[in-house]
């Protein structure tokens, strides 16, 4: 069965000249075929090396059913609302349609966590490859990284979409939601990757759904590029106004963005 495409690109210019391959290739799918068609979305990793996971799977080694997750958004509730005075509606607290093809109960709030770094079953992307190329090469490398990654998916490419009935499979959210302005900054859309395991769903690996395809579907690839090319990418796109301040609009990314005008961009 396929596996992850993998394709190391040079320099900025391969590099756009892959992410516009990607989004012709979208217009021209999306202009001949009868079926739906998904907007390609992006994500960047700051290590190639880096599995693509969510921030939950990260924090947390033990499977998480989607019931058990919704509980916990009841918990970190009343402190999130007390401090923020931001109310926010999370349906009810007991019984969760886990097999549910969409968006989980408090997909809102879910976002809003995602954003506040609290982990989440949500794989964040952006329909921009120029902010995902941003999110790949904005942190300090460190010594042992040779390359940074920026992945594209395609979830829906017009012949349908299936699964197996316990098996894994990516779920796409959308990018509609009532939720912090970052959302909108970055262009963001989540996916969610879930399967069934005894009698309940579980959040699972988006890379899972890799080994058992029936149609065409979940188009992953991986673009691999030299670390570098840190200092061309980051001028690149400052000068497209890509940077922390304008994607997350708060204090702390406004002098890491005065930082680097005044201090990176002018080392050695």
């Amino acid at each position: 069965m396929p596996s992850l495409n993998e394709v190391p690109v040079k320099d900025w210019s391969g590099f756009e000249a892959e992410a516009e391959r990607i989004l012709a290739d979208f217009d021209a799918r999306r202009g001949t075929s009868t079926g739906y068609v998904s907007d390609p979305l992006f994500r960047g990793h700051a290590d190639a090396a880096w599995p693509l996971l969510t921030t939950l799977e990260r924090f947390s080694p033990k499977p998480w059913s989607v019931s058990a997750y919704h509980r916990l958004l009841w918990s970190v509730r009343p402190a999130v609302v007390s401090l923020t005075s931001r109310d926010w509606q999370l349906g009810p607290d007991e019984t969760v349609d886990e097999g549910h093809h969409g968006p989980p109960p408090g997909y809102e709030f879910m976002i809003y966590l995602r954003h506040h770094s609290f982990p989440s079953p949500l794989l964040d992307w952006s329909r921009s490859p120029h902010v995902a190329a941003f999110f790949a090469f904005a942190p300090r490398p460190h010594p042992a990284c040779q390359a940074v990654a920026v992945f594209a998916f395609r979830e829906h490419v017009g012949p349908g979409k299936s699964w197996s009935g316990d098996g894994a499979r990516i779920v796409g959210l959308g990018p509609y939601a009532v939720t912090h302005e970052r959302h909108y900054a970055q262009q963001s859309e989540y996916t969610i990757c879930k399967k069934r395991l005894n009698d309940a769903y579980v959040y699972c690996g988006h890379e899972e759904t890799l080994l058992d395809r029936v149609v065409p579907q979940d188009l992953l690839s991986k673009y691999v590029i030299p670390v570098t090319e840190r200092r061309t990418f980051l001028r690149k796109l400052e000068s497209m106004n890509i940077h922390a301040y304008s994607l997350f609009r708060d204090e702390a990314a406004l002098m890491q963005t005065l930082a680097y005008r005044e201090i990176e961009r002018h080392d050695p």
